[in-house]
């Protein structure tokens, strides 16, 4: 058995700009906090201060330089130590390195979302922190060991999307890009086109983006007196996935989950993160995000290929 340390150090604020940096209390400074995120413990601290101004890893602070009330760090660390007991050539050995390296990265992202809840200038709730530094360590041999990513996630190239026609460059001079479209299109670029991602909020905007679809679409197709009404149905269902469920089905015959019950069930848990996101702050992981955006992109597709022509 081996046992592993994996060490990452993150930039504190968006912006490594004084006047933009956050602020912590200086007791903060000395209470390393450690959090379980899956199987692994994560600890992450802001550096250690010892009472005396300027003090390494710090680089603005207020009150008296004597007696600070809030000191503003450069960076954080973050830390998890584990078990392998497989070869370190084997194949799971990477997957649970990467597996560790998601814990910090999460957590990392929930220390940097309690700075930003309470100091917005410091950059958006949801958006992932830079990665300074990675290294990852086998104690029990004393070796250093690749880490098995790159320090900030890469994106792939994006290709196979639809080329601007005349017909719609027409369409948004005169009537403006669809809103809900253009929510969606800014959850797509959130977790799939900026080195800066931010999963919350592109949770935020898809889930907005795919009920306000729907809400405008179904209701487009309910001439004026109908029975019942879509707000008698939706009372009637509750939920905003109903939209594209039993609300659909009385509206234009079609259920998404009838239609695809796979899309419907990814559907429905981008807006039960969305819930999570909005009244807990659970931020999601990018990999989820993104999964989740793209199904709320295909269900608006879904729901545009079944109405009236």
């Amino acid at each position: 058995m081996n046992e592993i340390r994996i060490d990452a150090v993150y930039q504190a604020s968006s912006e490594p700009t004084v006047g933009r940096m956050c602020h912590i209390d200086p007791a903060l400074a000395s209470v390393p906090l450690t959090t379980t995120v899956d199987a692994f413990d994560v600890v992450l601290a802001f550096p250690k201060f010892e009472g005396q101004l300027p003090a390494e890893g710090y680089v603005s602070w207020w009150g008296d330089g004597s007696a600070p009330v809030a000191l503003g760090p450069a960076r954080f660390t973050a830390h998890t130590v584990f078990t392998l007991t497989s070869d370190l050539d084997d194949d799971v050995v990477r997957t649970e390195l990467k597996a560790a390296i998601t814990a910090i990265r999460f957590a990392a992202a929930r220390l940097s979302d309690a700075l930003r809840v309470e100091q917005p200038s410091v950059g958006m709730v949801g958006e992932i922190p830079k990665m300074l530094s990675l290294t990852v360590r086998d104690i029990t041999q004393g070796l250093e060991l690749p880490a098995p990513e790159p320090l900030n996630p890469g994106y792939p190239m994006v290709v196979g999307l639809p080329a601007l026609t005349v017909d719609t460059a027409t369409r948004a001079l005169r009537d403006g890009v669809s809103p809900a479209r253009a929510l969606l299109a800014q959850a797509r670029y959130l977790t799939q086109s900026t080195n800066s991602p931010q999963p919350g909020m592109a949770i935020l905007l898809a889930a907005v983006a795919a009920e306000t679809y729907a809400k405008e679409s179904l209701k487009s197709c309910r001439p004026p007196g109908s029975t019942p009404s879509l707000r008698t149905l939706q009372q009637e269902h509750g939920t905003a996935v109903d939209l594209y469920g039993p609300i659909a089905k009385a509206v234009i015959s079609r259920s998404l989950e009838a239609d695809d019950p796979a899309l419907w069930s990814d559907l429905g848990a981008l807006f039960n993160a969305r819930n999570r996101m909005a009244h807990k702050l659970k931020t999601p992981t990018h990999l989820d995000a993104r999964q989740l955006v793209v199904a709320g992109m295909r269900a608006m597709d879904w729901l545009s290929s079944g109405l009236p022509k």
